[in-house]
């Protein structure tokens, strides 16, 4: 038997337009509280120490399902979408997934740049 969701966490980068809009615009889309968290906060990794090392370093967006056990499951990028499946209000499959897709994709290009290389500072000489 599965275990029952309690509560969705969304660890974003206020940094990110992108992931800021998961965060406000998700909670509609599912059955449960969406509570909500920056990856830029001091305690995050004492709070959810199983928290992904690439969400606490604000690399990644990440949704934690967190189970009424108190279990935190979590799910980073395009892969939130299979973590919010259980909890998903009917017919918000395309929004949710459209969110993640634009955050995942918008954290790509500000990681890589238009260089393609992994610094935002430009070429270096």
């Amino acid at each position: 038997m599965g275990r029952a969701v309690r509560e969705l966490v969304v660890v974003y980068d206020v940094a990110c337009p992108h992931c800021s809009r998961i965060a406000r615009e998700l909670p509609e889309c599912v059955t449960v509280r969406v509570r909500v968290r920056r990856c830029t906060e001091p305690r995050l990794a004492e709070i959810y120490p199983n928290l992904p090392a690439g969400v606490a370093g604000c690399r990644t967006p990440a949704v934690g399902v967190l189970r009424t056990d108190g279990q935190v499951r979590w799910w980073t990028g395009l892969s939130g979408a299979v973590g919010i499946l259980p909890v998903l209000r009917p017919g918000e499959l395309g929004r949710a997934v459209r969110l993640l897709r634009t955050a995942a994709g918008s954290r790509r290009t500000r990681r890589r740049g238009p260089e393609g290389r992994d610094s935002p500072a430009g070429p270096r000489g």
